[in-house]
């Protein structure tokens, strides 16, 4: 359960750092983007899986 909490943490950091470099991207082919709080919730959802699976790794 530990891993899960730590990993989504971490998720929620990089998906603030990406969108911060990055920026409003999605809907990526419409020229009205979404807001900042749904952009943050896409870019955590897209670094979940992989952080997961590097603190599964690193940890156990």
């Amino acid at each position: 359960m530990g891993i899960i909490v730590l990993s989504f943490v971490v998720s929620m950091v990089l998906g603030c750092i990406i969108w911060f470099a990055i920026g409003d991207r999605f809907p990526l082919a419409v020229e009205t983007k979404f807001p900042p709080l749904k952009n943050i919730v896409i870019y955590t959802l897209i670094c979940l899986i992989p952080t997961y699976l590097v603190v599964f790794f690193t940890f156990n």
